[in-house]
């Protein structure tokens, strides 16, 4: 990790997506925490009107909300950061332009001061939102710990803001993938081998499937947005399918290290193949030389 730019940019993206998870395993013990406390204190059969909802400005939500945040952010900042690396070492392998392990080491603590910047004021802000509401209001978004953007116009910028910066970098990251597996097939055709075309194979199937996460995590929420915007009285959070569509963002974050990673040693191997056909046929092309000086 200390002298590989390329796997310290992957074990950042790993961390980020760790919190993502860390995120996901604290809604899942509160929830049973709290299920509990509510039938201690109201029992089994009350009505949700006449319960307190004491979860949503708690100090665990505030800190699920800002878990969510960060790992939301790093894990955008830093897939886009590990395709770019990729893609100079696979498409420009000679360029002097390539991620240092000091370029690294400046990037990465910036990315999670920027996170943290970020996430800290939102997940404060999205506590006092959440204490105006009615101590008795259910929303399935808040019992997510979802940022909630009723109180701070600050809130507002950040959720669209992160809307874009997802979708650009994610399809960013997703076009540079493809121009990757081109140049591999391209390789491939200048030395083809059975090893290296399962190695294609093996590419062209992890690309597809990093497309299709991104895709289908990204888009509807962002759709969703959208509509919220342009459509008078329509309101993303009514919609029963939109709470799944907020947690597929951080199930998607948890997946990503799985797919790239996946996909670096392949491109990994496939370089290390390739290289060794070239030195192969430069050894071959050495030798004929040889034979017809002698």
């Amino acid at each position: 990790i200390s002298h590989n730019p390329s796997i310290f940019l992957l074990f950042n993206l790993t961390l980020g997506d760790l919190i993502a998870s860390l995120y996901l395993l604290t809604l899942a013990i509160s929830d049973r925490i709290y299920a509990n406390y509510y039938e201690r204190l109201y029992g089994s059969s009350s009505n949700y009107s006449m319960i307190h909802n004491d979860w949503v400005i708690s100090p665990t939500c505030t800190m699920a909300r800002i878990f969510s945040q960060v790992a939301l952010l790093i894990s955008i900042l830093m897939t886009f950061m590990v395709a770019v690396d990729r893609f100079i070492l696979v498409v420009f392998p000679r360029s002097r332009r390539k991620i240092t392990m000091k370029s690294a080491h400046i990037i990465t603590p910036l990315f999670w001061l920027l996170a943290l910047i970020i996430a800290i004021p939102v997940g404060l802000l999205s506590f006092q939102g959440a204490s105006t509401h009615s101590p008795t209001r259910f929303n399935i978004l808040g019992q997510f710990c979802n940022i909630d953007s009723s109180a701070s116009l600050f809130v507002t910028a950040v959720v669209y803001l992160e809307l874009l910066l997802g979708f650009v970098s994610y399809l960013t990251s997703m076009i540079l993938y493809i121009i990757i597996y081109r140049k591999l097939k391209q390789s491939n055709q200048t030395f083809s081998t059975v090893s290296s075309n399962r190695a294609e194979k093996r590419i062209s199937i992890i690309i597809a499937t990093v497309v299709l996460t991104n895709v289908f995590t990204y888009l509807p929420i962002t759709l969703f947005s959208i509509l919220g915007q342009t459509i008078p009285g329509y309101n993303p959070d009514d919609a029963q399918l939109f709470p799944i569509i907020v947690l597929l963002l951080y199930v998607n974050a948890v997946v990503n290290p799985i797919l790239f990673l996946s996909l670096s040693v392949k491109i990994g191997s496939s370089n290390r193949r390739i290289g060794q056909n070239s030195d192969c046929h430069a050894s071959k092309g050495r030798s004929n030389v040889t034979q017809l000086q002698i």
